[in-house]
């Protein structure tokens, strides 16, 4: 957010102070505003008889003050313009947003896997396939899962009564279901 005006940032969410929002340069302090207020006092309303500083309910202790006296510093030397708010979309260079750009951020940090293709892409039918991807996503109804949704489940495996009972013991581990495997 580049502040101009103040009228269409928020104060405590917006990211406008030195690209940063209030709720990350004072988290202590933030948790002592009400959420209404979080969402609706804009910058401009805020700084007008530093209508912000009595947002703050509650007990303030050493930490809360620590962060009061650093925003108060860093508020004070903060000018409103008469030209509107622009907000910058931070994914794209020329900080306008565009459906690309967000589609980008959504897989932002994460890996790419091609592991799909072995599942899908296979010769396997339809149904193994299908079988494969719910193994490979944990999304099998072992006792381990049943265990994790609070329902009734046998304690160990009910082929080999030896380990606990999940998708990788089943389809590696398990003495029988190996045998199984062998046996076709």
């Amino acid at each position: 957010m580049i502040l101009g005006d103040g009228w269409t940032a928020r104060f405590w969410d917006d990211r406008w102070l030195q690209g940063q929002a209030i709720r990350e340069i004072a988290p202590a302090l933030y948790q002592c505003i009400p959420k209404r207020r979080r969402k609706a006092r804009t910058v401009a309303e805020a700084l007008t008889d530093n209508a912000w500083a009595r947002d703050i309910q509650g007990v303030l202790g050493i930490h809360e003050i620590g962060q009061y006296l650093r925003l108060w510093q860093a508020v004070q030397r903060i000018t409103l313009t008469n030209v509107p708010d622009q907000m910058l979309w931070r994914w794209t260079a020329s900080g306008t947003y565009t459906a690309q750009s967000c589609y980008a951020a959504t897989f932002h940090g994460s890996t790419r896997c091609p592991s799909w293709k072995l599942t899908w892409k296979s010769w396997a039918p339809p149904r193994v396939r299908f079988f494969h991807w719910l193994a490979s996503q944990d999304r099998c109804w072992t006792a381990e899962r049943l265990a994790r949704r609070g329902l009734q489940h046998h304690p160990r495996c009910l082929l080999c009564d030896q380990e606990p009972e999940t998708i990788q013991h089943l389809l590696l581990t398990c003495p029988f279901a190996q045998q199984a495997w062998h046996a076709t």
